[in-house]
């Protein structure tokens, strides 16, 4: 079971809980307040209106008046509520979603491909449920669970304290029930978000992995898969389903019933002894629909609150997973390093991936400030793991790895990787223009600017001469340009970081000979006054460097 699915145990995270400010629940429930006083006001004129008709007299004109003002009063109140928390969770949604994918980040590139599914699966339906239980939910309820309470103030002052008194003890029973409901209902909601979130993971892994299913005619096994995971997250969504209808009709049966049926018995009573007129007990039976509200948030709350519960706690546990993903690991001392900036250094390093044997062992390399070092190595040697070292994206097991003078296992992790400008072997390109690709590396950056990185990247002039030039679409994952256009748009992207160490790994490995020399024009151009750490293969990008360090013989002294 992973960190996430432990999130039972932990604590509301503080970006979990400012996402929705407390001011947010305040205001809902005092909206909410003013409605109900409103209407309860009103019910308490109809009956005096009632009473007055009876009596032979006309309905005064201020009094009309006042009617139509609490029928517009508890009209705007109403709609108040729902404007307020649409708006209010749309803004939970924002924040919850940068935190979420905050924490994508922090956690680092291993976690985010193991964990896809279940970090779509938390950015989506997750931080929907956690918003609209904590800024949807959580205001409404408190005011529909306390607004009887404002309406037996009327009651006991506007027509009979002794039906005001007998009604409150009756309703004193809802708190109760909702508590009671709650602790038996919260694992259905935490058993219903992991088989949300198996079934998502497992349908975005068919769909990353559909040409090799295909290829490796696996196809009918994933589909068994889906189907076994989709069955199992209809049984869960049944039950919970199930369970809150069950709850709906009991509630309904039992406490809405008997609350409208204690408080017309007692109207009709205290009417024929002479207590009350017949205005009064019409808006006595008319208030006490006013107080079964509360019942009606319980079942609401087995279906919302369950699982905005639940989609909490799993934020939560992400977000102080993160946290510990960010923080120095206890076996890696931090230490002052006096290293020059602009360097790169990997000090007695021994590191491998997660759950996974060694796969460097007490390695320590150095490239000097200004320097181009290749280096190179069979298949399996390490290199993308000491580029994985260097961006922060892994910690060591022992030793350090510092970066322009940064020590990376005492370094928030995005301080590290600001210090780098990284072209991977293959580029990733969002869909959108050639613009919106290169300002991922600087969101203010300006059309001149832009047009400088793609200088710099030899792409200027191919982009001038498409119809839309910056503006330019690049398709899904970069299908519009040639493999070369693409990997020198990376490049432009790595000249807008303006950063003072670079790291290409492979850069020129997924395009063919003749894009080939382009391409290493173009890191010429990048690489100047920079210090670069090139992983490379082929003969032409090792040529380039100063200095090739082979990895599988580093121990021997193998570099030159």
């Amino acid at each position: 079971m992973g960190r996430a699915d432990r999130g039972a145990r932990t604590p509301l995270d503080p970006a979990v809980s400012q996402a929705s400010p407390r001011w947010v629940m305040i205001c809902s429930a005092t909206v909410a307040w003013l409605g109900a006083a409103a209407t309860a006001l009103l019910f308490v004129r109809l009956g005096a209106g009632i009473d007055t008709v009876a009596a032979g007299r006309a309905i005064s004109v201020a009094d009309i008046v006042l009617m139509a003002f609490l029928v517009l009063l508890a009209g705007l109140s109403a709609a108040g509520v729902a404007v307020f928390s649409v708006w209010s969770g749309g803004e939970a949604e924002r924040r919850l979603r940068r935190v979420v994918v905050a924490g994508v980040f922090a956690r680092g590139v291993q976690d985010a491909e193991q964990r896809s599914g279940a970090n779509l699966s938390l950015a989506t339906e997750g931080v929907e449920r956690t918003a609209q239980y904590r800024a949807g939910f959580l205001g409404p309820v408190v005011g529909a669970v306390s607004t009887p309470l404002v309406v037996l103030v009327v009651m006991a002052l506007g027509v009979d304290a002794v039906t005001a008194g007998w009604l409150t003890l009756l309703l004193l029973l809802v708190p109760l029930l909702i508590g009671g409901f709650q602790r038996i209902v919260s694992p259905v909601g935490t058993a219903y978000r992991r088989s949300q979130q198996r079934l998502t993971a497992a349908f975005l892994e068919s769909i990353q992995a559909l040409e090799t299913l295909v290829y490796s005619r696996a196809g009918g096994r994933a589909a068994e898969r889906l189907a076994h995971e989709g069955e199992a997250h209809r049984a869960q969504t049944m039950r919970l389903l199930a369970g809150n209808q069950l709850i709906i009709f009991v509630l309904d049966a039992a406490f809405s019933l008997a609350m409208i049926a204690t408080g017309t018995v007692i109207a009709v009573s205290r009417v024929g002894a002479g207590a009350l007129t017949a205005g009064e007990g019409i808006a006595i039976v008319l208030m006490t629909l006013l107080l079964v509200g509360p019942v009606d948030q319980v079942g609401k709350f087995f279906y919302v609150g369950i699982g905005g519960r639940a989609s909490q706690r799993a934020i939560s546990a992400h977000a102080a997973a993160a946290r510990g993903a960010m923080a120095p690991d206890a076996h890696v001392a931090s230490r002052d390093r006096r290293e020059s900036p602009g360097s790169l250094v990997l000090d007695d390093v021994t590191a491998a991936w997660p759950d996974g044997p060694d796969i460097l062992r007490r390695l320590s390399l150095r490239v000097e400030p200004g320097e181009r070092v290749a280096l190179v190595g069979p298949s399996g040697v390490g290199k993308s793991t000491v580029s994985a070292l260097i961006q922060a994206h892994l910690l060591p097991r022992s030793g350090h790895v510092v970066v322009d003078g940064l020590d990376t296992a005492a370094t928030d992790a995005a301080r590290i990787r600001s210090r780098l400008a990284v072209v991977e072997q293959r580029t990733f390109l969002f869909l959108g223009s050639i613009a919106d690709n290169l300002r991922l590396a600087s969101p203010t950056a300006t059309d001149e600017e832009l047009w400088q990185a793609l200088d710099v990247a030899g792409l200027r002039a191919e982009v001038a001469d498409l119809p839309q030039g910056l503006a330019s679409p690049v398709g899904e994952q970069g299908r519009l340009l040639s493999g070369g256009q693409a990997q020198r748009l990376a490049i432009a992207r790595a000249a807008l970081r303006n950063a003072p160490i670079l790291v290409l790994d492979e850069p020129t490995s997924q395009v063919d000979l003749a894009a080939e020399a382009a391409i290493l024009a173009a890191l010429d151009r990048l690489a100047e006054g920079r210090t670069v750490l090139m992983i490379a293969h082929r003969p032409n990008a090792i040529g380039a460097a100063d200095r090739v360090i082979d990895l599988g013989a580093v121990g021997a002294g193998a570099s030159r």
